[in-house]
């Protein structure tokens, strides 16, 4: 449905709840879209806190909708409403207040999985406790939003018998604040204690500590609302609590997924997806070692008056023995740093004959080079036997560096 183009005005705040709630809704959307795409490019599946997270939008989408028709049927309007007006209102605010916590819950439960991916065992019944805490607000509080007025008419704040809905909220803000602190709580204590610089420290902590910019809205929500408990014109005076309702949804929903925000925006500035730049470099190391070993077949293959001939095979041998290929394995600094900063050299693997490899001029000047400890070489050393009819044994080694 087409809305007539409205303006904001001190008596119509109608056009900024729908124009709110829009722009925050595609806002949430894009987040999460960009996290799940990330994920799903660098590690290829789904786990359980993308699955929240995506059923988290899918309830903000349903939750802005409402909140959109609320405001094309009259909510901020201070002039009077139709009977009609009124109730579609009314329980359009019904339904989005229980799907605002729903949002909520499946946000919060997605950051604690999350954590609890990456949290040591000792810290997980921590997370336990913090997602008792939260099925335990959310259920009281939709539990409590269902029957907050009397029946049969429960979405009736306007006319019906009401509890105290102002007290109501400052409970759901409340524990909304306790959980999102604990949360943030977990993350400070498990990355303050990363062994890195401090400069990675404050980032890592910035990034996934960013949940703690919600209360600042959420401390908003709570002083409007007492503001407006007592209001003469409710359905008015409630939009300035309905947007920042939306401002916290939406800022639960990207706090969930800006920690995955980073890749994607260091890939736009690449040109590809960290993923792809990983399967493009497995690509490429495969190719060149490929071309590589074409390459050495043909430099060691004999002329052609010399092929079938005991010369041949023995000239062979020989060009192969001139031939080094590297290749580089694992980063060991994992290891470096659990060791205590103690230096690794380079470890040397010999096959073959033990006597030609120690003899090899290769392998000193490979020992004496050996003073890294990032990466890991190995070196392998054969004896090519090559028998002559008639003839003595010639031998040749081949020495192939790996």
């Amino acid at each position: 449905m087409i809305l007539p183009r409205e303006h904001e005005t001190p008596f119509n705040k109608a056009p900024v709840i729908r124009a709110v709630a829009a722009l925050l809704m595609v806002i949430a959307i894009l987040s999460a879209v960009t996290r799940i795409v990330t994920r799903f490019l660098t590690v290829g599946a789904f786990k359980k806190d993308d699955q929240l997270v995506a059923a988290a939008t899918v309830v903000v989408i349903a939750q802005s909708a409402a909140v959109i028709s609320q405001g094309a049927n009259g909510l901020g309007k201070l002039e009077s409403l139709g009977p009609d007006q009124v109730s579609y209102i009314l329980k359009s605010h019904y339904a989005s207040d229980i799907l605002y916590i729903a949002a909520l819950l499946l946000s919060k439960v997605s950051a604690t999985r999350t954590l609890w991916g990456m949290a040591p065992r000792e810290r997980r019944k921590a997370i336990w406790a913090i997602e008792a805490l939260i099925a335990a607000w959310a259920s009281s509080s939709i539990l409590a939003s269902l029957f907050q007025c009397s029946l049969p008419q429960p979405w009736d704040f306007v006319h019906g018998q009401c509890f105290n809905r102002s007290i109501f909220w400052i409970y759901v803000d409340a524990l909304n604040i306790v959980t999102d602190l604990a949360i943030t709580g977990i993350l400070v204590e498990m990355f303050i204690k990363l062994k890195t610089s401090t400069s990675k420290k404050i980032l890592v902590i910035g990034v996934f500590g960013c949940r703690v910019f919600i209360i600042p809205p959420i401390v908003s929500h709570m002083y409007y609302f007492k503001r407006i408990a007592d209001s003469p014109n409710p359905l008015f005076d409630m939009w300035q609590p309905t947007v920042i309702v939306q401002v916290i949804q939406c800022l639960s929903i990207m706090a969930t997924c800006i920690p995955y925000l980073k890749p994607f925006m260091d890939s736009l500035n690449s040109g590809q997806m960290a993923a792809g730049d990983y399967r493009g470099t497995r690509s490429k190391g495969s190719n060149s070692r490929s071309q590589s070993a074409y390459a050495s077949a043909r430099m060691s293959r004999p002329p052609r008056s010399l092929r079938g001939t005991g010369a041949g095979i023995t000239s062979i041998a020989t060009r192969a023995s001139h031939r080094l290929q590297k290749y580089e394995m694992m980063d060991m600094s994992a290891n470096h740093d659990r060791a205590g900063g103690v230096e690794e050299n380079i470890t040397t693997v010999t096959a073959g004959n033990k006597e030609d490899a120690s003899n090899s001029p290769n392998n000193r000047s490979w020992d004496g080079q050996s003073h890294t400890s990032q990466t890991v070489l190995v070196q392998s050393t054969w004896r090519v036997d090559v028998e002559e009819s008639g003839k003595d044994e010639n031998y040749a080694t081949a020495a192939n560096t790996k």
